[in-house]
């Protein structure tokens, strides 16, 4: 029953959704362990790391004859921890970078790995199968329990034990990582040991690159300990919630990716079919996450300019109108703030729509309700001059231009704390009188 739902659930076959629950377990398990390096700022750590443990996989499958997985292990494990120490020993004779580091240590180490491989003619041991991975042909090597019990595929269950370990490993120590990750010199001073939690991590990173190495290979592995957790980082500020989306997005990268090689006939590689998906949502988020989206970054910044472009027609017309008449050449607005030319017709009849503005012809006048919106932020922008003057020092011809920008921002609460100070004043340090905020206009 249950290989006859897999076999026709989206219509995929059981070998199938076990390529696909292999390369979400390897994918989450780099996702999800991967964060920590994008906030440590060692994205490049994990790129060493996913490379130099190649020499250590080499060094076991020569001495030992075989590509046995415990071997194996402990053969990059050693080279996996032994990199970091080795870039740290680099940075603190003070000659190079941490990233200049990191750059010779998986360079020449992953250069000896590629030699020995290539030289390990007695070993079944591929240089394709160890970069690409061959993820394709996992669900078939299965590991059995007496004769008859197939327990499932050897990289599934390696990689589920991996999973689970990284997820023991955060939720027991997250505290710890949490504070190490932001705030060392605080988790030093709390007893937490961030250097051990350091080493901690990287041992975690070595060991899911380990695992995931013979299945999906190390191109799938240094994506997914990058992309994942950046996608992620994108979308939230909440380090719980980063990590469940690196997880997730690793998951949904390597379902995607294995649809993306269906789709293109099964003739690419499976792995970086996943990776090319781990980009893709990098670069949805990138463009259109909500709060750092570069699209709703661009759109904020347009609504920002025109609301400014609004108030600067305010603040013109009723500025004009203090010694003049009521009615102005809308050509005296526009000339108040060039800056602000793309956008002030637009804003002009928003706020005519708005019922703030008359616009007959060339000519423009301030309604009641915007003469009161005016008056907001002519009061803001006089009172923040002379708050200048007064508490800084500053000549009366160096407050305009800060004012100016300050208007559109100063609430209700600063401009109290600022008439307090300054002991209510009724004058700017132009001579201009400051309004009240209950002002009436006067009749001409």
């Amino acid at each position: 029953m249950t290989q006859f739902l897999a076999t026709t659930f989206l219509g995929l076959h059981t070998d199938q959704w076990w390529i696909i629950l292999i390369g979400v377990l390897a994918c989450s398990s780099a996702g999800l362990i991967g964060s920590f390096l994008i906030l440590r700022k060692l994205a490049l750590m994990g790129d060493a790391i996913s490379h130099s443990v190649l020499p250590g996989i080499a060094v076991a499958s020569i001495w030992t004859g075989s590509v046995a997985s415990f071997p194996v292990l402990i053969g990059a494990s050693v080279v996996g921890v032994l990199t970091p120490m080795l870039v740290d020993a680099l940075k603190k004779t003070g000659r190079i970078y941490e990233d200049a580091s990191i750059g010779v240590v998986f360079t020449v180490l992953f250069s000896i790995g590629v030699i020995m491989v290539s030289r390990a003619g007695n070993v079944d041991l591929d240089i394709d199968c160890v970069l690409y991975g061959e993820i394709a042909m996992a669900p078939f090597d299965v590991v059995t329990l007496g004769k008859n019990f197939v327990l499932g595929p050897r990289a599934f269950l390696i990689l589920a034990f991996v999973f689970v370990l990284n997820v023991l490993f955060v939720t027991f120590f997250y505290k710890e990582l949490k504070v190490s990750s932001f705030d060392p010199a605080l988790a030093e001073s709390m007893g937490l040991r961030p250097r051990l939690m350091h080493y901690l991590l990287l041992g975690f990173v070595a060991l899911t690159t380990i695992a995931a190495f013979e299945s999906v290979g190390a191109i799938i592995v240094v994506a997914m300990l990058i992309a994942p957790g950046a996608t992620a980082y994108l979308l939230t500020d909440r380090l719980g919630v980063l990590l469940f989306f690196s997880a997730l997005f690793g998951a949904l990268a390597a379902f995607l990716g294995y649809m993306m090689a269906l789709g293109l006939g099964g003739k690419v590689s499976i792995a970086g079919c996943m990776a090319v998906m781990a980009g893709a949502l990098f670069a949805i988020v990138f463009f259109f996450s909500p709060s750092y989206g570069m699209v709703p970054k661009a759109w904020r910044r347009l609504l920002l300019a025109r609301r400014l472009a609004r108030e600067h027609i305010l603040g013109a017309l009723y500025r004009l109108q203090e010694d003049g008449p009521d009615w102005i050449d809308e050509q005296d607005v526009f000339d108040k703030h060039p800056e602000s030319r793309p956008y002030i017709k637009k804003a002009a009849r928003q706020l005519m729509a708005n019922g703030m503005l008359l616009w007959e012809g060339s000519r423009m006048r301030l309604t009641n309700a915007g003469f009161e919106k005016a008056i907001t932020h002519v009061r803001a922008h006089r009172l923040w001059e002379s708050f200048l003057e007064q508490h800084l020092n500053l000549p009366p011809d160096h407050v305009h231009r800060s004012a100016d920008d300050m208007e559109h921002f100063l609430g209700p609460d600063i401009l109290d704390n600022i008439v307090s100070s300054l002991e209510n004043p009724e004058e700017d340090p132009h001579g201009q009188p400051i309004p009240k905020q209950t002002s009436k206009r006067s009749s001409k």
